[in-house]
């Protein structure tokens, strides 16, 4: 009896499952023959691109910029993808490349021509199968698709390039209205991207949504209005000779002692930290970029100064290109000191868990100590001192802490001034960000002789930025 029984369980889940991909199947290929099949697409839009990980304050949506043109196109075979953009008139600053995929090769091409960005390829790739008709070819192609119903939708799930959940709801036309999957991230863990599709048209016989909204990290990042659709465009993007050869490079570490027990560690491409060593332990200031940085970081303070622990990490901000490795630095046992506005999100933060690429804090689970500054908070053994004060007042993060050593008159500056090339002479009218950092320091009245750079090849002295600003 408990083998007929046992049979009759198998048996049972056996054409379960053949009728779950039946099902999966059939549903596909109605939405395949409700939106159209396209070997390639490029569409063009306006609207808005968020900076991902930059609010003006910590737990705030991404600062958004117009886009006065953007532009996709994506080869579905040759798993190519190139975005376009051109920002509004309004939007000032860095020049930003625009991205392209082809395979396993990523690059950005910028006014140097194309620069290689090989750990962005794999989740360019997988925006390819984030859209509606991507959606579906990926889906055919999975081994393990399978069909889900809630109110009168169908929910189809899969996994792509072998570790993204992806799942998408179809409405009642076949037409795919919301896709979600998950991405690693080095201050989310796991990140949820979310994307909407809705009022589809149909161009040259290819039904396609004109509003395209894409959510990550909780906020919104693009907000598009397609005005064109071109299906089975001519694409074929080869990709460049530099771009082909590269490879994800090793970090690379130098440091330079700009006082006694102090260091600024570069090396890396733009963001760097401040080592201070102590009595009995070590401080640092910044925790950039990833896990990886933090660790050669790690590695190079005990080169520096053997068998001292770091009981502190400062952020002098929220922004994740500044706060990507802070995780790898709590599961050290470091206490984290920031501007007190940045404490809830970063407690939240430090919370998530990563299982798609788990690191050293989700691997090993720790409750953070963290300090937030809300006037000033001094860290000192006899030895050294540390002083940490909270500032704000400019428009690219409306609070943040500066760290500053009154021994040795040093300051660590993060996004307010970046040092130029050489004697390049003094703008005409200052950087609004820069003023703003010299009047945040003017009721503090530090002695300030050296300014250490987070983003700058090299400390420099504080004569050097007053000079920048126009002032004695």
């Amino acid at each position: 009896m408990d083998n007929r029984r046992w049979l009759t369980a198998a048996l049972a889940a056996a054409l379960t499952a053949c009728s779950t991909a039946r099902d999966a199947d059939s549903v596909l290929k109605r939405a395949q023959a409700a939106m159209g099949d396209v070997r390639s697409v490029t569409y063009s839009a306006s609207g808005m691109y968020a900076r991902y990980g930059q609010g003006l304050a910590a737990g705030e949506a991404w600062r958004q910029r117009d886009l006065s043109g953007f532009t996709r196109t994506i080869n579905y075979d040759q798993r190519a993808m190139r975005d376009e953009v051109t920002f509004g008139p309004t939007v000032v600053g860095r020049y930003e490349p625009n991205e392209q995929v082809s395979g396993d090769r990523a690059w950005g091409v910028g006014p140097q021509g194309p620069v290689p960005q090989i750990a962005a390829a794999e989740e360019r790739q997988l925006h390819i199968w984030l859209t509606p008709h991507g959606f579906v070819k990926a889906a055919m192609a999975a081994a393990d698709t399978t069909l889900s119903k809630a109110d009168g939708a169908d929910t189809i799930s899969f996994t792509a390039l072998g570790k993204y959940p992806v799942s998408g709801t179809l409405d009642d036309r076949g037409f795919l209205t919301r896709v979600k999957t998950v991405v690693p991230d080095a201050v989310l863990g796991d990140a949820e991207i979310i994307a909407s599709y809705s009022d589809y048209r149909k161009f040259a016989g290819l039904q396609f949504p004109t509003r395209i909204g894409i959510e990550q990290g909780g906020f919104p990042l693009w907000e598009l209005n397609v005005t064109t659709v071109t299906p089975n465009v001519p694409f074929d993007l080869p990709v460049p000779t530099n771009v082909a050869a590269a490879t994800i490079p090793p970090e690379r570490v130098a440091s330079a002692e700009v006082a006694k027990g102090v260091w600024h560690v570069t090396g890396g491409p733009q963001h760097h930290s401040v080592l201070v060593e102590f009595d009995q332990y070590l401080a640092v200031v910044e925790a950039p970029d990833s896990e990886a940085r933090s660790l050669a970081v790690i590695e190079e303070a005990g080169r520096l100064a053997p068998n001292k622990p770091i009981r502190y990490i400062v952020a002098t901000h929220h922004h994740f290109d500044h706060t990507g490795g802070l995780r790898t630095y709590v599961a050290e046992g470091a206490t984290v000191v920031t501007h007190h506005s940045n404490v809830a999100y970063t407690q939240q933060t430090l919370a998530r868990r990563a299982t798609l690429v788990p690191d050293r804090l989700s691997l090993n689970p720790r409750t953070p100590t963290i300090v937030g500054v809300s006037d000033k908070y001094k860290i000192a053994d006899g030895r050294q001192t540390l002083d940490v004060y909270a500032a704000s007042g400019d428009d690219h993060t409306s609070y943040y802490a500066l760290a500053y050593l009154p021994g040795p008159k040093v300051l660590v500056q993060n996004d307010s001034y970046v040092p130029g090339p050489g004697e390049a002479p003094p703008p005409a009218v200052p950087p609004g960000n820069a003023l703003a950092f010299y009047e945040s320091l003017q009721p503090l009245k530090l002695e300030v002789g050296t300014i250490v750079p987070i983003h700058g090849p090299h400390a420099f002295p504080m004569a050097e930025f007053l000079k920048f600003i126009g002032k004695k």
